[in-house]
């Protein structure tokens, strides 16, 4: 298997770390880091290589990862079903501390013309995220796409949007991770040309950490162990998949809650679906307790 030195080619990056602290990384002990964007973020919560490699330097500072990521997500709109919390309430209910955001790649397709609009929409999103300083932000290029993409040239604007989330790192003196126009991805990191596959999430992983100053230890974790710690943020991020995004939130909080069903069969003024929600928590908490375990004794060995 190729170094993701390698995978990454000739990649170079543009990198704005004014804020991150003296010991080079941005993240506290007990931060909760919340990834928010489109496909490609939402992908990497199955995926979870990002999430492995900052626990596994950072065992010690019991990093909470909480995905907020959606599938055709933009800065322009984040679509729910009805009732579901706006993505400002979702940060304060996760007590997100760091949010890691990506945007740009879709919105190209607007084409200049939609440029200054998609701007002003970014300026705006990381305004409420930060929520006046109290949250740290992480901005992460629009990914290139293929190019071995057969209709690359529907994305031709592409490099002038990811200039454009360049440019508001740089004036609001946030990190921020992009590659460089000319120096793509390699075609074998796409499972479509446009999203990453398995080898592209991993390779944007390992690049998004070393970027952040959060390298792999010294005494580096043995194969059986990552592959556990790995198991473990799967299962951990599967169990928050379930609670935050529940297929049948219609009967839960949405137009349905007043059907039978969505109350207890012998006090209808109970709702008991919201309490049985509540129920996943403690399985979460569980599974981050063992995942900082084991992170910490792998460390240690």
């Amino acid at each position: 298997m190729r170094s993701l030195r390698l995978l990454w080619g000739a990649v170079s990056l543009s990198v704005t770390l004014a804020s991150a602290s003296s010991s080079g990384t941005p993240f506290k002990p007990d931060d909760v880091i919340v990834l928010v964007g489109g496909e490609d973020v939402a992908a990497s919560a199955e995926n979870g290589r990002l999430e492995l490699l900052l626990t596994k330097a950072l065992p010690d500072y019991r990093l909470k990862f909480r995905h907020l990521a959606r599938e055709g997500d933009t800065v322009f709109q984040q679509p729910r079903d009805l009732n579901y919390p706006p993505l400002p309430q979702q940060l304060d209910q996760c007590g997100a501390t760091v949010i890691l955001v990506q945007f740009g790649q879709m919105e190209s397709l607007a084409g200049e013309s939609g440029l200054s609009d998609f701007v002003a929409a970014y300026e705006r999103l990381l305004d409420w995220m930060g929520g006046a300083g109290k949250r740290r932000l992480v901005v992460l290029g629009p990914t290139p796409v293929s190019r071995d993409l057969p209709a690359r040239d529907r994305f031709k604007t592409l490099p002038a949007y990811a200039a454009a989330v360049r440019g508001i790192a740089g004036r609001r003196e946030i990190p921020g991770i992009f590659m460089e126009d000319a120096a793509e991805p390699a075609p074998d990191h796409f499972r479509d040309g446009i999203h990453l596959n398995e080898n592209g999430l991993l390779a944007l992983a390992r690049l998004t950490a070393q970027v952040l100053g959060v390298g792999p230890r010294a005494a580096a974790t043995n194969q059986i162990d990552e592959h556990r710690l790995a198991g473990l943020i799967r299962t951990k991020n599967l169990l928050w998949f379930n609670y935050a995004r529940p297929q049948n939130w219609a009967f839960l909080d949405g137009d349905r809650t007043v059907q039978p069903s969505s109350r207890d069969h012998l006090d209808p003024s109970i709702r008991w679906f919201p309490e049985e929600m509540k129920r996943w928590l403690p399985l979460l908490e569980a599974r981050e307790r063992e995942i900082w375990q084991l992170a910490g004794q792998s460390v240690a060995r």
